[in-house]
């Protein structure tokens, strides 16, 4: 619609103009004494010319115009083409979208029936070794308990290996439940330690903090999970720091958060596997040589459960000197409504 107005604007301002100049050209003759026959023939050539050249000008700009319809035409032809192929392809990932929850949920079913199916028996099997582990079912001699502390240990890896498929289902399929409430990090931190420290005894690893833990602000947490956090970071650094280590722990305010940090001096992990050092059952090729067992599921668990404390996970690690582990909660008070939210 512009273009055809603009058109019609150059057409008008032509036809202004020859009337224009038919009158000045036939006034200016006469004014010079020429007779009123002649100047209007002169005149008439005049704008017979000027038609002929206002036609041919009108013709070149339609033809423009037409070619100028034409390309529009065909630039609505190929938009209303995208559309239709966008609209298409959004109803087929729309599709593939609820296919892969379908799997998922059909995934996260199978996981769930079999670890729950599993973990009954292994509960059982557990309960049994343990009883003859004690000395009630009879003595045994050293070989025989060195034999059924080794299936028990073995046992307990399953237990843990169906604990934590179980813990991901949940967390996955938004059934795992936060319980929030006012807590001081540090007594989470030292029930964990307390538990963990016969493990670190056996292998002479130092634990220590690396300040005083004095004044530290009560957190909106949920306890159970944030304490699995604890947990499993410090197994890992007992686990993966050879004998005679040293493992440092510190707790400092950040801000509105609170920043907890678990540093060794331990395997480290290789530069070009750190990138997914979070993801589901993965585990580094240095952590294979030195633990075989083992689920690659606790950090992806951990990352998980930070985040929905309102904090973030992260670490720096250089293989052969050892990794540091930070992670933040919120502080009392800072952030309570939008976790609640």
């Amino acid at each position: 619609m512009q273009i055809i107005n603009k058109k019609y604007s150059v057409v008008s301002s032509y036809l202004a103009i020859t009337v224009f100049l038919f009158l000045f050209f036939s006034a200016s003759l006469l004014i010079f004494g020429f007779s009123v026959q002649f100047s209007l023939f002169v005149s008439l050539i005049f704008v017979l010319f000027t038609i002929a050249i206002l036609k041919f000008t009108v013709f070149t700009e339609t033809t423009k115009l037409f070619s100028r319809i034409k390309d529009l035409e065909q630039h609505s032809m190929d938009y209303n083409a995208g559309i239709k192929l966008l609209i298409k392809r959004d109803l087929e990932l729309n599709y593939a979208n609820e296919k892969l929850n379908d799997l998922d949920q059909a995934k996260s079913n199978f996981i769930s029936v079999v670890a729950h199916q599993l973990r009954t028996p292994l509960s059982g099997i557990k309960w049994t070794l343990n009883m003859i582990l004690n000395g009630d079912m009879g003595e045994m001699n050293n070989d025989q308990k060195t034999f059924l502390m080794k299936a028990y240990e073995s046992n307990n890896r399953m237990i843990t290996l169906v604990n934590d498929m179980l813990d991901t289902d949940r967390i996955q399929s938004g059934k795992m439940h936060y319980n929030f409430r006012y807590i001081n990090p540090v007594h989470l931190l030292d029930n964990v330690l307390f538990e963990l420290g016969p493990q670190a005894s056996k292998k002479n690893i130092y634990i220590g903090f690396e300040n005083k833990l004095e004044n530290i602000p009560q957190v909106f947490i949920d306890p159970e999970t944030i304490r699995a956090v604890f947990q499993n970071l410090l197994e890992n650094s007992i686990k993966y720091t050879m004998e005679n280590g040293k493992i440092v722990l510190d707790v400092k305010i950040d801000g509105d958060m609170l920043e907890v940090l678990v540093k060794d001096n331990g395997i480290g992990i290789p530069e070009d596997q750190q990138k997914n050092i979070f993801n589901k059952f993965f585990r580094a090729r240095n952590a294979l040589k030195v633990e075989t067992d083992g689920s690659g599921l606790g950090l992806n668990i951990a990352k998980t459960i930070v985040e929905k404390n309102g904090g973030k996970i992260w670490f720096e690690s250089l293989e052969g000197r050892g990794s540091t582990f930070h992670f933040t909660l919120p502080i009392k008070g800072k952030t309570k409504q939008n976790l609640e939210q």
